[in-house]
């Protein structure tokens, strides 16, 4: 804001993705938990709040959340509960703002990629075997790129897609589809 007046798109992209296995012991469960929903949930919803406002009062704008294939399908790795429970949570939030606030200008996305070839999908690479397990059960036989995750945003910051607003994007190269 300070440095040019005013935003013009949020993109909500941060995310832990601690494990949370049910025989986790109570403390370990309550801490994953905690510290998940602060980053996953909480906090992007806070910043949606705050440029919804700054929206209704400047036209409009755009909010795009990173959600994931785990919120539409459950997690296959069962130590992810809590990151797909989030994931669901943030894509929840997404649309409905989508529809609340449509009539001001806002327009909400939500991009559910499958696993991205990130640091991150190193605890899906290690639970499912290795990277080579992983693309032998993806369609196109590769993780998402993380360039096709930055060209869908940026696609989606043009403003240019209004009729799109309250989607959920699939970016997974056909491992699910819908």
């Amino acid at each position: 804001m300070a440095w040019a007046g005013r935003i013009d798109v949020l993109v909500n992209n941060a995310a832990l993705m601690p494990e949370t296995p049910l025989d986790a012991e109570d403390s370990e469960w309550d801490a994953a938990w905690k510290q998940i929903l602060q980053v996953n949930v909480v906090e992007p919803a806070n910043l949606m709040r705050e440029a919804v406002r700054h929206y209704r009062g400047v036209g409009g704008g755009i909010l795009i959340s990173m959600s994931s294939w785990v919120a539409q399908q459950g997690s296959a790795i069962p130590q992810l509960t809590a990151y797909a429970s989030t994931k669901g949570a943030i894509k929840a939030m997404t649309q409905t703002l989508a529809r609340a606030h449509a009539k001001d200008g806002v327009l909400a996305y939500v991009i559910a990629p499958g696993i991205v070839k990130t640091r991150m999908s190193q605890i899906s690479l290690t639970a499912r075997g290795g990277e080579d397990a992983v693309r032998a059960i993806l369609p196109l036989g590769e993780m998402v790129p993380p360039m096709e995750a930055a060209e869908l945003v940026a696609v989606l910051s043009s403003g240019l897609l209004r009729h799109l607003t309250g989607a959920t994007i699939d970016l997974n190269g056909a491992a699910y589809v819908r």
